[in-house]
């Protein structure tokens, strides 16, 4: 089975940052509202490190409203496990 067209292996990926044409990778998912959130890496310290190693993000921001207000009721991120 192909991958899905756009998607880059590890390798193909390589090879372009090695080429310059590639220099930042973006890690992101939709928050409630579809935005994107996450972050940007330098393209060969993804590939050295969070490629590896993998990578964090705040769980509240699967959480919060338009303003980054928490918004109550969910489990996995919420006043009583800690952000705020």
């Amino acid at each position: 089975m192909l991958p899905p067209k756009g998607f880059l292996t590890l390798k193909q990926l390589a090879a372009l940052v090695k080429n310059d044409e590639i220099d930042t990778v973006l890690i992101a998912f939709t928050d409630l509202y579809g935005r994107l959130m996450g972050k940007r890496f330098d393209a060969a310290f993804f590939l050295e490190c969070a490629a590896t190693h993998g990578t964090h993000c705040c769980d509240y921001l699967l959480t919060v409203d338009m303003e980054m207000t928490p918004v109550t009721g969910y489990r996995l991120a919420n006043w009583e496990r800690g952000y705020g």
